[in-house]
């Protein structure tokens, strides 16, 4: 059930994901190349996740949930980045600062919201995938 959980709001962040995305190149704006390694661990990571869940291999799901891992740290990286940015002369926490701007922004923030809901039903079902090892 995690793991369904987990697909489900990897697949959910993905689409997301891509109408950030086009709406960016809409708006003819520079993408970062961070942005395309975010958007390619995305795909790599829920291949992996789909491979594990076919076979029930815990080698795949903890491959699967560290792909993911890497993925929203590089989503953190952007968030962050994009906020100094816009705030080159900010002084204090950059993160939560940057959380706190995203709040402002529905949709990225929808986006940010949803990367937990992947990242913690992954990393349960990675753990009970190994139990049963």
């Amino acid at each position: 059930m995690t793991a369904t959980i987990a697909l489900v709001g990897w697949i959910l962040n993905i689409v997301v994901g891509l109408v950030l995305l086009a709406r960016l190149l809409r708006a003819r704006r520079r993408i970062p190349a961070l942005a395309y390694y975010h958007l390619v661990t995305a795909f790599v990571g829920l291949g992996i996740w789909i491979a594990f869940m076919a076979a029930g291999s815990p080698v795949l799901a903890w491959t699967g949930f560290a792909v993911l891992t890497l993925h929203n740290t590089f989503g953190d990286k952007l968030m962050v980045k994009g906020w100094r940015k816009r705030h080159p002369g900010a002084t204090g926490n950059a993160y939560l600062q940057a959380v706190k701007y995203t709040a402002k922004r529905p949709l990225t923030m929808a986006h940010a919201m949803l990367a937990p809901v992947a990242w913690f039903p992954a990393l349960a079902a990675a753990v009970i995938s190994s139990w049963g090892a």
